[in-house]
């Protein structure tokens, strides 16, 4: 049997003479993502889920996958990986991508190479293929928000989107809004927030006192 436990989800059954104790554990938040009960039930049962978005690379970046569980031979064991479809094409096997039939949705900020959908992504070309001499990738859904080639189109022209609404936080599971804005400094896409409302100023007391008459 798997139980929660702080960190992981982990098998609970007992040491058998035979064959050692059950080792099967997987990490509670892959990818910075918090697994939700029902959808660990599910991984577990179905051993694959998703395509699910809302996890962060090391390098904070954005991205949607879904997630199995693969048999490990030389461990012996299960183990969690992300499975990207259509991203690991060319990405890992050093074969070109060919974005024949498609328009590009801007220049990337980073290298002016253009930009196209590719997978779960929008992707520079130079992102992806034989010869990878960029990095630059931003999610096709963010946090549960689409992202529409309008909006892409808009942040690689002036650097940020039209406010958008309807983010989920992975922390508290409440929708908030907010801009996408390419971020110069650290070469990625960030959230960028309204301003907040100025606070009007306290209403002054007045000084002045009453006079009562006494005649």
């Amino acid at each position: 049997m798997v139980k929660e436990h702080y960190r992981r989800f982990a098998c609970t059954a007992p040491k058998r003479p035979d064959d050692g104790a059950c080792a099967f554990s997987i990490t509670k938040i892959p990818g910075g993502r918090a697994f939700e009960i029902a959808e660990a039930d599910a991984f577990l049962r179905d051993k694959r889920i998703g395509p699910l978005e809302g996890f962060r690379s090391k390098a904070g970046w954005p991205f949607t996958a879904e997630l199995k569980l693969a048999y490990d031979e030389e461990i012996s064991n299960w183990k969690l990986e992300f499975d990207f479809g259509e991203d690991a094409k060319g990405e890992n096997d050093g074969e070109p991508v060919s974005f024949d039939g498609q328009d590009s949705l801007g220049a990337c900020p980073k290298c002016k190479g253009r930009v196209f959908e590719y997978g779960n992504s929008y992707v520079c070309e130079h992102a992806v293929g034989a010869h990878v001499t960029c990095d630059f990738k931003s999610g096709k859904i963010i946090l549960q928000q689409p992202v529409s080639h309008e909006q892409m189109h808009k942040l690689l022209a002036t650097g940020k989107t039209d406010l958008l609404e309807n983010f989920v936080s992975n922390k508290t599971r409440r929708k908030f809004k907010a801009f996408l804005a390419y971020d110069k400094k650290e070469g990625k896409v960030n959230f960028e927030f309204e301003p907040r409302a100025a606070k009007a100023p306290a209403a002054k007391k007045t000084a002045a006192r009453r006079k009562t008459a006494e005649e």
